[in-house]
């Protein structure tokens, strides 16, 4: 990509198709689109130095939604590195066929237990990011 005044532009050269080109195009007026919005969004908060009840609920939503991922993350680092420890089942076989759906599995496992409760690693995670505000 180069960058052009405000906007980043794809590059094209011969070998992107004209189908790979709109691609980069649609994902780079998306990317834009959401940037404008948050730029809008921080200049409102910053233009009256306080954020209104509905941009602190938003802000607090965003960040309980990062700490359950993060909570989902850690957990699937954990299975995974449990699961090493386990011997290679010669019923199943050894391919990797099996480890990608074992990863698979894992993710979506974790991320299930995350968003019921988890470990608690989330309730710490949002306690310490929205400490002192309301």
């Amino acid at each position: 990509m180069q960058i052009d005044g405000s906007t980043l532009m794809p590059s094209m050269n011969p070998t992107n198709t004209m189908q790979k080109g709109s691609k980069l195009i649609s994902e780079e007026l998306k990317f834009q689109n959401e940037l404008n919005a948050a730029s809008e969004r921080l200049k409102k908060a910053t233009k009256t130095g306080v954020m209104t009840e509905e941009d602190i609920a938003q802000r607090n939503q965003d960040i309980k939604d990062a700490s359950v991922q993060l909570e989902a993350i850690f957990l699937k680092m954990m299975y995974t590195e449990m699961w090493k420890t386990v011997p290679k089942d010669e019923l199943f076989g050894d391919d990797n066929a099996m480890d990608i759906w074992r990863d698979m599995y894992h993710e979506e496992l974790t991320k299930d237990m995350a968003m019921n409760g988890g470990i608690g690693l989330q309730d710490y995670i949002y306690q310490q990011l929205t400490q002192g505000t309301k």
